[in-house]
């Protein structure tokens, strides 16, 4: 029998994509250096850090629910998933 609190495979599946939002916001600066990133890049960096730590909690007691989910937050993960974040530079 499941457990009431156990996430469900679509909540661990969200869980994944938001600790890969995460990772990238934070790998980003290692990797592609942060010379040159305009001030929207860093805010799309924090953003991705931001929406990916609600997707971490959805679903859960005391969670993020869908309504939390700005439409830019929706456009974001789905411009993630495609691979189609873009990190502005000078």
């Amino acid at each position: 029998m499941k457990a009431f609190f156990e996430a469900t495979p679509q909540q661990k599946a969200l869980a994944k994509i938001g600790r890969e939002m995460m990772d990238y916001s934070e790998e980003y600066g290692k990797i592609h250096g942060l010379k040159g990133v305009t001030e929207d890049g860093l805010r799309t960096l924090n953003e991705l850090s931001h929406v990916g730590n609600m997707l971490t909690k959805y679903g859960a007691l005391y969670g993020t629910k869908l309504k939390d989910f700005s439409e830019a937050d929706m456009e974001l993960i789905t411009k993630f998933m495609q691979k189609k974040v873009d990190i502005e530079r000078k």
